[in-house]
């Protein structure tokens, strides 16, 4: 008696129907075989008696011959069966290649084939852990393993071709109906055949690794498979990717960093400012070296423009550690219905000063309303807030950090959303029709 360590041996034997050689391999899980040159489907378990014909079987073109052996992720395999499906749908007809494959330790398993992309599926009694039917609409999500699906198709097909050996009796234009859900590079199917439903977990393995498996011609696919994972080069995906996390740590170390300071000196200058010429006010500096921060603020400006002549001395006006000379203007309206504005109301400008005591902050202010170019002898906007904050941290490295890093990362991601958008694009352009 053959054990897992102990393959069983190559049986071969005579078609029952035509004489041709067949050759089983599967196991004793197999139920029927059917032969390749006259598609007579024998039943294995009774002395391979005919259950049944497949009539005028054209034979696709398969990649992997029946009777090929591979590792695949460690596991070594023979492929003892195919199966053809076929699906139509307006007008087109889709079809695809589903091999059985056997393990003497790891028992059976199934390769897809369409198009030049490969999928191990596995059957499996994972259910769901969040509700999805095999009828479910496009797109719809779902858990499976603590993994996020998506479904991306739900439709029905039927058998066209079968060669070797199976664990059921396979019958021409035997129906399924199937939904695929896709989580790249993991695929989760449901799969009703009559009143028998079965659930598989599946993993897209590359061209090249199934070509080197087999010992077949490396066949290059042209389109973007459902469950196919986005590879772009080792190098410039590792590049991207530190860029990206690069851009998030400057986001980060940006909000930490940046601030606007504690209030040092708060004061709203009156009509005196515009009509009296210069202002004054005294503040204290106890922070000295550090960055200090002065704005300005007319709430009122509207329609008009001021300018401010803004510097900071010592108590006796003999030095001076900073000047802030700045015009403002604010202006809005309405042409042909829609309202405008342009300008701006505020200015913010940072200082230092190098020794704490007591300083000066001296305003002066003109302006004019409407589009005149000379200073208004009357003109006044009602207060003018003025405020000085010590301590204030910018952060502008790190934003512009940020924004460096997430330049860096622009190609891989356009790459990887217009693959993500070639994934779905069939689809999406059968919702549109």
């Amino acid at each position: 008696m053959a054990t897992a360590t102990q393959p069983l041996k190559l049986r071969k034997l005579s078609c029952t129907q035509c004489g041709g050689s067949i050759e089983l391999r599967g196991g004793h899980n197999v139920r029927s075989i059917v032969c390749r040159y006259c598609g007579s489907c024998l039943d294995s378990k009774d002395q391979f008696k005919l259950l049944h014909k497949f009539l005028n079987q054209k034979r696709p073109f398969m990649p992997i011959k029946v009777g090929a052996t591979a590792r695949l992720r460690g596991v070594q395999f023979t492929a003892i069966g195919v199966i053809q499906y076929e699906q139509k749908e307006d007008g087109e007809v889709y079809r695809w290649l589903e091999y059985l494959l056997f393990s003497h330790t790891h028992g059976y398993a199934w390769l897809c084939y369409e198009d030049g992309h490969y999928v191990l599926m596995h059957e499996v009694k994972d259910l769901p852990e969040t509700p999805v039917e095999i009828v479910s609409p496009r797109k719809t999500k779902f858990t499976v393993r603590d993994r996020a699906f998506k479904v991306f198709e739900s439709a029905g097909a039927q058998i066209s071709y079968v060669e070797g050996e199976m664990t059921w009796q396979a019958k021409q234009g035997e129906n399924i109906r199937y939904m695929d859900g896709v989580c790249p590079p993991y695929m989760y199917s449901i799969e009703m055949r009559g009143q028998e439903q079965e659930f598989f977990w599946g993993e897209y393995i590359p061209t090249r690794e199934i070509s080197e498996a087999f010992r077949i011609e490396d066949i290059q696919p042209v389109t973007v498979f459902c469950c196919q994972p986005f590879a772009a080069n080792p190098t410039f995906a590792a590049m991207s990717q530190g860029a990206l996390l690069s851009a998030g740590l400057a986001l980060l170390m940006y909000f930490f960093i940046s601030s606007n300071g504690t209030p040092v000196m708060q004061h709203k200058f009156g009509g005196q400012l515009f009509s009296e010429g210069e202002t004054s006010k005294e503040f204290k500096v106890e922070a000295p070296g550090s960055l200090y921060g002065i704005s300005v603020n007319t709430p009122n400006l509207k329609n008009a423009w001021s300018f401010f002549d803004v510097k900071v001395v010592d108590r006796n006006e003999e030095n001076q550690f900073f000047t802030m000379p700045t015009v403002l203007a604010f202006y809005e309206g309405y042409e042909d219905g829609e309202y405008w504005s342009e300008g701006d109301t505020e200015v913010v400008s940072y200082f230092r000063i190098p020794e704490s005591g007591d300083y000066k902050l001296s305003v002066e202010g003109e302006g004019a309303a409407g589009d005149s170019e000379q200073p208004a002898p009357d003109f006044s906007l009602g207060n003018v807030n003025v405020s000085i904050r010590k301590g204030v941290r910018l952060g502008h490295y790190t934003l512009a950090w940020f924004f460096t890093c997430l330049l860096l990362a622009v190609p891989y991601c356009y790459m990887a959303l217009s693959f993500e958008q070639k994934r779905w694009q069939d689809d999406d352009d059968e919702d549109d029709d």
